[in-house]
């Protein structure tokens, strides 16, 4: 399939579920551009979800998001408990306008349901000349360092920065060992996964993902580092934000299979204000240096490869008949 036929069924199947024309645009994009950067476990995959969460009523598929100034560098956005896409396309501009002006700024998005990747946010962020962090919650699947029982979401971390006239360098990874959607997919395909991903039921190493999804739990990446980093990722991205931790979003969930409520803690920061004149030359000679070491491979430049190449993406031929099937459930 190519971009425009991913971006048109997700889109067909959202209205057909309980979005509006902007809440579909919004998540028919984002999961497009997963698509298109060679991200399926945030793709099309991800449509099922959405569509049961709809379906539940636990989404609202016509949310307006409201934004408060709680001060001239901080931003809360409501997200009326709608996609978090929807949240991001009203709440980034402000975060650009308030880290232009002030240096520094941040975007806490609270009532929202996070689905997609974090790369999205801090590239758009770097796209205004901004350096950008993002990070988000979910439900319990990671066990914190020295433990057998999860308490940690996924807790993705993403930056970016910028660099004008060429494509940002960005990063986006889940503090644990596997994103839970690699897992999913690598259990749909048969495939294992390396030693350290997961433990079973019983709390015994497993490089099977049926058995990390069936009672198990998936690890942290580093040991006690990637530990502490989804740690850091829980207080910022529910205690900074006032939103629900990875435990009390899987307390209120109704269990749908969907995303459940949560907020998302986004920073932009200006290199013009705090670095000052010269700063762009100044990190591409960084930059530079690093791209010239052999074996080196930038942050990102994967996926924008696949961006700038990606003519037909490799959809699983299952979920396009689930998707297609959604078209006329009720």
């Amino acid at each position: 399939m190519n971009i425009d036929e991913i971006h048109r069924l997700a889109k067909e199947c959202l209205t057909a579920n309980g979005c509006d024309e902007v809440n579909a645009e919004a998540v028919a994009t984002a999961v497009s551009w997963a698509e298109g950067d060679g991200c399926s476990s945030h793709g099309l995959f991800r449509i099922p979800g959405y569509v049961a969460a709809l379906k539940s009523g636990k989404v609202n598929g016509k949310s307006r998001p409201q934004a408060t100034n709680l001060s001239p560098a901080v931003i809360r956005l409501h997200g009326d408990n709608g996609f978090t896409p929807v949240a991001l396309q009203v709440g980034i501009p402000l975060l650009a306008d308030a880290a232009k002006t002030v240096g520094v700024a941040v975007l806490a998005i609270t009532h929202t349901h996070h689905f997609a990747a974090l790369w999205p946010e801090t590239e758009a962020i770097a796209e205004y000349g901004l350096a950008g962090l993002a990070c988000t919650a979910y439900m319990p699947c990671v066990a914190p360092a020295g433990a057998k029982k999860p308490l940690f979401g996924t807790n993705p971390l993403s930056f970016a920065w910028p660099r004008p006239g060429n494509t940002p360098l960005v990063f986006d990874m889940a503090t644990a060992a596997r994103a839970k959607g690699d897992v999913q997919i690598a259990a749909r395909d048969g495939h294992k996964l390396p030693l350290g991903a997961g433990l079973d039921a019983d709390g015994n190493d497993t490089t099977d993902p049926n058995q990390i999804l069936a009672g198990g739990v998936l690890l942290p990446f580093g040991g006690y580092k990637g530990s502490a980093i989804a740690l850091m990722v829980e207080l910022l991205a529910a205690g900074m934000v006032g939103e629900r931790f990875s435990y009390e979003a899987e307390q209120a969930d109704n269990k749908d299979g969907g995303p459940p409520r949560g907020g998302e803690f986004l920073l932009a920061m200006n290199p013009e204000i705090i670095a000052g004149e010269g700063w762009q030359e100044h990190n591409e000679a960084f930059i530079a240096r690093m791209s010239a070491m052999e074996g080196i491979r930038l942050p990102g430049q994967r996926r924008h490869a696949n961006r700038k190449a990606a003519a037909l993406c490799h959809i699983n031929a299952a979920l396009v008949d689930k998707i297609k099937s959604l078209l006329h459930s009720e």
